[in-house]
């Protein structure tokens, strides 16, 4: 498989030397949406180097006018869900989120301890969770999938925060339809099966603030990409980005006091034996 022989190549030199490229989802305690986005929009463009191209390298003074993804933003009442691909089978949706889920795609220093997507680590790097979910599905022959974005100040519960909750400007997963109904792979936030669109609004916190929405082509990395005819990241470029949040998981598995040889190996808390 592609995906896997590149990783092995790639190894703990990534690691080691990988800087976040991605837009943090961050917002900070007491920040609204417009001031993280706009925090991070000036910290992406102007202190970060960055490979990819930037859509305000002459235009300074757009950035409050939002990102590329969120100009194209509305209600979810006003999506259309015809946009998303529909897979047909709920059986086959499943099967594939715990595909992405439970694979333990990315090689690590010791070659008997790979490791999974970073889905303990809620904080951020969501947008390379969703790059990397996306290569793994194309590869395994499922459709690809859309992007889906909310936007808002964004609120979740989880289990694998010290305070019991994280808070981000925007969020982004995988999304796949079958028949009418929506779905969104993100185990980050709901490990135990796919999400309807409708429970993942809940639980970003779209039923206590106004949050909308944007879906966007597979390849759309983050909010700074075009929605549309977005700049592909190469498989090293997306590897690399999620290679750079696992040192964070692992210690995050730590601070909680939990054992992150048990949980970020064979048995995962969503496992059903431990």
């Amino acid at each position: 498989m592609k995906l896997f022989a590149l990783i092995l190549t790639l190894g703990l030199s990534l690691q080691a030397f990988a800087a976040h490229r991605g837009l943090s989802p961050v917002r900070k305690s007491g920040e609204t949406y417009q001031q993280a986005r706009d925090r991070h929009l000036f910290n992406w463009n102007f202190k970060i180097p960055s490979p990819f191209p930037s859509p305000f390298d002459d235009h300074q003074e757009e950035m409050s006018f939002g990102s590329p993804v969120d100009r194209y933003k509305k209600p979810l009442k006003n999506l259309d869900l015809s946009e998303i691909p529909d897979v047909g089978s709920y059986a086959d949706l499943e099967r594939e989120f715990k595909y992405v889920r439970d694979t333990r795609f990315l090689q690590t220093e010791d070659p008997s301890f790979p490791r999974r997507l970073t889905w303990m680590y809620p904080d951020d790097g969501c947008y390379a969770r969703a790059e990397m979910a996306k290569i793994g599905l194309v590869e395994h022959n499922f459709p690809a999938p859309k992007k889906i974005f909310v936007f808002g100040n964004l609120h979740a519960i989880t289990k694998n925060s010290p305070t019991g909750d994280v808070m981000w400007w925007y969020h982004v997963a995988v999304t796949y339809r079958v028949g009418n109904e929506a779905y969104v792979f993100d185990p980050a936030i709901e490990p135990s099966r796919p999400l309807k669109l409708t429970e993942w609004n809940d639980k970003v916190g779209g039923s206590r603030s106004n949050v909308q929405y944007t879906i966007c082509h597979k390849d759309t990395f983050d909010p700074s990409q075009d929605c549309v005819k977005p700049h592909a990241l190469t498989e090293k470029e997306a590897v690399s980005e999620q290679v750079s949040f696992l040192e964070y998981e692992w210690d995050r598995v730590k601070e909680l006091g939990r054992d992150p040889y048990k949980e970020l190996g064979e048995f995962p808390p969503w496992s059903v034996a431990h």
